[in-house]
């Protein structure tokens, strides 16, 4: 429905626009802003079809987003978001508007019929973070804000409209604070201090709007269209965003969306957003340049190198999807191989989520011959306890790191007769057949065996049967030629 909405109003654009323009001008006014709407029509796709990893591909690995009373967390990172709605992730563009850093969409959520205002702040091709705002009509019907807020918030909607449909100062003085500001990239407006925005020109006849009529009328919440922003339990909203149609001089009808920012009632930063199809009509040339110039659909965010990391025996890894404490991880794997005077497992990249070759996996390595690859199936949220900050990753993110490690070293280094070995200490029949468990083939409890060996604690492994440390010592012996990194004195057991 998305695909086919935006593509008919391209070309009912691209019509209007050749009949009364040059050939050179229509091509430019019906391209502007285009791949911008491409990129956003193809999130909403992967939305809608419940494609977690292509969502991601969107997103930089850090981002957050801040959701109606998720302001109590400051916002979560999207990974995390998407994981606990993995179950229905659908999501219908309405439209799109352009801002200054930021785009801010209007959405329809098809499972609950309920539509949203997002703000997104674009970085280098992909959303750095993200506000989520919801229908005033929505969280009435739902109860999840009172009756006084939302007549608050529709009332400041109405008298926006009739403040800046005039040069009248009357109305504008009344809802903006003295320090407030005014922006308006593609209009070229900055404007800072209620006097100097009282002196304003009005651009014209701006007039509230039902949320249905910039919705095809598919929505089910009747209502003005103004979403609030999110917000502490019990607290203001302290943003809002509000959907006008607006005419000018010479009648022609553009959308824009105007985020506030507000204090005790009044504006203190106001942010307009223009919607692209409507602008790009009413616009005169030459159309603004920003972030959506030459805005590619993002490739596949696990092909994407975020640094590269240069090991302590001079060779280089490319990371992808990383942070520079998702790089410390590894870097924490490698100094243990070299303090047990092993040498480093062979890598050409190590990517962490979102990738592909992550689902339902914790990790992997590939060998293709031309490459080495190591997947580690985390986030940067994954590396410290839930709600916390913390100087050293979580046990479980170590101990990954040192497994997956382990599978790489053992590619060039474990032939058939140390395998042979490894079986007849561990009791175990099969080196990597996928027909027997997890825990019961040679090479994942050899990988744990390193893990076991290298970590900077004692830990039993609980995974392979918690084997004696005797065993363990022995194992580890057979697979590295040296001793593990510990002591029989702190080798701890079930």
């Amino acid at each position: 429905m998305t695909s086919r909405r935006l593509a008919a109003g391209v070309l009912v654009l691209m019509v209007a626009l050749t009949a009364c323009v040059s050939s050179d001008e229509a091509a430019d006014s019906a391209s502007w802003g285009s791949e911008a709407t491409a990129y956003f029509d193809e999130l909403s796709q992967s939305y809608h079809d419940n494609d977690f990893y292509g969502v991601l591909d969107f997103y930089a690995a850090s981002a957050e987003v801040e959701k109606w009373r998720g302001a109590v967390r400051g916002g979560l990172p999207v990974s995390d978001l998407l994981r606990w709605n993995s179950g229905d992730l659908s999501q219908e563009l309405e439209s799109v508007h352009f801002g200054g850093e930021e785009a801010l969409t209007l959405v329809l959520w098809p499972r609950s019929g309920d539509q949203g205002a997002i703000v997104s702040a674009i970085e280098d091709g992909r959303i750095a973070r993200e506000t989520v705002f919801e229908l005033t009509a929505s969280l009435d019907r739902s109860l999840r804000a009172s009756p006084d807020v939302i007549s608050a918030y529709e009332g400041l909607y109405g008298a926006y409209a009739k403040a800046w449909s005039s040069d009248g100062t009357d109305y504008r003085a009344r809802i903006y604070g003295p320090e407030a500001s005014v922006h308006d990239a593609l209009s070229g407006i900055e404007v800072s201090g209620r006097d100097a925005i009282l002196g304003m020109r009005s651009s014209g006849n701006w007039s509230t709007l039902a949320n249905t009529d910039h919705s095809g009328g598919e929505a089910s919440a009747e209502g003005p269209s103004v979403y609030l922003g999110p917000r502490d339990y019990a607290q203001d909203p302290q943003r809002a965003v509000g959907v006008y149609e607006v005419a000018d001089a010479g009648d022609c009808k553009r959308q824009v969306a105007v985020l506030w920012i507000l204090a005790d009632g009044l504006i203190v930063e106001e942010h307009r957003y223009a919607e692209v199809e409507s602008f790009r009509r009413c616009a005169a040339s030459p159309f603004p340049t920003g972030w959506w110039t030459d805005l590619p659909v993002p490739e596949p965010s696990d092909r994407v190198v975020t640094g590269v990391l240069r090991t302590a025996q001079g060779n280089e890894v490319a990371m992808r999807n990383g942070t520079a404490r998702l790089e410390g991880l590894v870097r924490y794997g490698l100094d243990r191989f070299a303090a047990a005077g092993l040498d480093e497992p062979e890598l050409d990249t190590v990517t962490f989520e979102p990738s592909r070759s992550c689902a339902d996996r914790s990790g992997r390595v590939l060998d293709a011959g031309a490459s080495r690859d190591l997947f580690l199936c985390m986030y940067e949220s994954d590396l410290c306890p839930v709600n916390a900050r913390c100087s050293t990753p979580t046990l479980s993110a170590r101990v990954a790191v040192l497994h997956e490690l382990g599978h790489a070293w053992m590619i060039d280094r474990v032939g058939d007769e140390t395998q042979r070995q490894v079986l007849e200490v561990s009791g175990r029949e099969a080196w990597a057949s996928l027909d027997v468990p997890w825990s019961e083939r040679g090479v994942e409890y050899s990988a744990e065996v390193f893990a076991w060996g290298l970590l900077d604690q004692a830990i039993p492994l609980v995974r392979v049967d918690a084997p004696p440390c005797e065993e363990l010592t022995t194992a580890f012996r057979l697979l590295t030629g040296v001793d593990p990194l510990r002591t029989a004195a702190d080798c701890l057991e079930m």
